[in-house]
């Protein structure tokens, strides 16, 4: 059974600590050797390759999961944005029927006041106008 190193992977920068990775001729055993600064080696395990298949299944499972619960929290993040857009416009909306409103009741307001000036002008006239012709007709008589 001949061994031969698959894969080496500094840990440090002077890649004076690294891990290898191991196999035999079979592709059945993995190994793993660590060797800290000093050159002694830390430990030494053997993996069989579906335990390795089965540590890297699950590895990718958990990536999957968080990327699914981070798109999860940018679409609700997103929608949140959303649905603050969509009351700011409904309250911008209702603000406008409420101003729209108010100036209308305004208007209103003003055109019955100008009804009751036109009013007060015109029984003015009629009143100085009935005034007048009394005066006059007061002043025929006497003559």
């Amino acid at each position: 059974m001949e061994k031969r190193d698959l894969i080496e992977f500094p840990i440090d920068k002077n890649e004076r600590s690294s891990v290898k990775w191991e196999r035999s001729d079979e592709y059945d055993i993995m190994k793993t050797d660590i060797k800290l600064r000093g050159g002694d080696n830390m430990h030494q395990e053997t993996y069989s390759k579906n335990e390795i298949d089965l540590k890297f299944e699950n590895l990718s499972d958990k990536v999957d999961n968080k990327f699914e619960l981070l798109s999860q929290k940018v679409d609700n993040g997103f929608s949140n944005q959303v649905l603050q857009i969509n009351n700011s416009f409904l309250e911008f909306k209702q603000a406008l029927k409420d101003e729209s409103e108010k100036e209308r009741k305004e208007r209103e307001q003003a055109r019955k006041e100008s009804i009751r000036w036109y009013v007060g002008i015109i029984f003015t006239i009629i009143g100085t106008g009935i005034a007048i012709a009394g005066t006059i007709a007061a002043f025929l008589a006497l003559t």
